[in-house]
């Protein structure tokens, strides 16, 4: 009998401990300097379970800490608890709904690359993403650059924390619209394909509509690999369509074709220098001609313009 009430009030106190006003209380109680959190919700302990309405989160930073804030009407996911034993976090069917993230950049990203996790120890599987958007604010830089993504959408996306970048290459499904253009991901048996066209030079420079940058890209690459790494190829040209539906082809002109080969450990590094990793790797392999050289010209010099130290 005794051991039945210790049970139900080890069980009751999970209850309590896991409700969303208590975990936001401790957590605003004893990390306030460095975090804010509130939402309606919990933990169901013990079946590792977090389901939430009217998330929150602020992390403040500083003078030469990044910011943080971070809200979704709904946020849900399942811990599993396997992986905890072996000492790995695996969150499973994330879901996001009307999520919204706003990024300040206050620190060089290079000295963020030591605290990411070793690949395979952080990660997300089966994320899904409803309507969401992210604004990112580079701070480290003169001047700001900013960088804009609204109407997201992810169906069957993957994450390691170790690697950010790889989020491109394992979502089944995905859409955004960035700047005055738009980007499609998707995935199937190995196979995927990523699709970037409408933005121009000037917004992936952060520069406004400057005449020498003010023309739109259009890119189109698949890919196709493993675990350890993924073979890349496609082109890279100007849109010069009105039509912001998926005209790739009949809306390219001047193509480059470009190939490369991706190394996951060459990628255990920060989201936005993961990027520049990619970019500088589709510039550095794309073969042109007489009449595309412009364009990998004016590529390149928005890749200086942006480009960010690595080490």
């Amino acid at each position: 009998m005794q051991a039945l009430i210790v049970c139900a009030l080890i069980v009751l106190f999970l209850f309590v401990l896991g409700r969303g006003s208590v975990l936001s209380f401790f957590a605003n109680r004893f990390f306030g300097k460095f975090a804010a959190l509130h939402f309606r919700g919990g933990l169901a302990l013990p079946f590792f379970y977090f389901y939430a309405r009217n998330f929150k989160l602020i992390l403040p930073g500083g003078p030469g800490r990044d910011r943080v804030f971070f809200e979704a009407r709904k946020l849900s996911f399942w811990i599993d608890p396997f992986f905890l034993l072996i000492g790995r976090l695996r969150i499973v069917n994330l879901r996001l709904d009307l999520a919204f993230l706003d990024y300040r950049n206050r620190q060089e990203s290079f000295l963020k690359n030591r605290i990411l996790p070793r690949r395979h120890r952080v990660e997300v599987k089966n994320m899904m993403v409803h309507r969401g958007r992210v604004t990112v604010s580079d701070e480290s830089r003169s001047p700001v650059y900013r960088l804009e993504l609204n109407n997201i959408d992810l169906e069957n996306a993957d994450w390691d924390a170790g690697t950010p970048v790889d989020i491109f290459f394992r979502a089944a499904r995905g859409s955004a619209d960035i700047g005055s253009g738009r980007i499609e991901i998707g995935n199937s048996a190995g196979t995927g394909f990523i699709r970037l066209w409408g933005v121009t030079w000037g917004e992936l420079a952060a520069v406004g509509e400057l005449p020498f940058l003010g023309r739109k890209l259009a890119l189109e690459a698949f890919h196709s690999g493993g675990s350890t790494g993924r073979h890349i190829h496609g082109t890279l040209g100007n849109f010069h369509s009105s039509n912001m539906d998926y005209v790739y082809r009949d809306g390219l002109s001047t193509p480059v074709s470009f190939a490369f080969d991706v190394d996951w450990s060459d990628y255990q590094i920060t989201l936005d220098l993961g990027l520049q990793k990619l970019i500088g790797s589709i510039l550095q392999s794309a073969r042109s001609s007489a009449l595309s050289r412009p364009i990998l010209l004016g590529g390149r010099g928005v890749f200086e313009m942006i480009k960010k130290q690595e080490k």
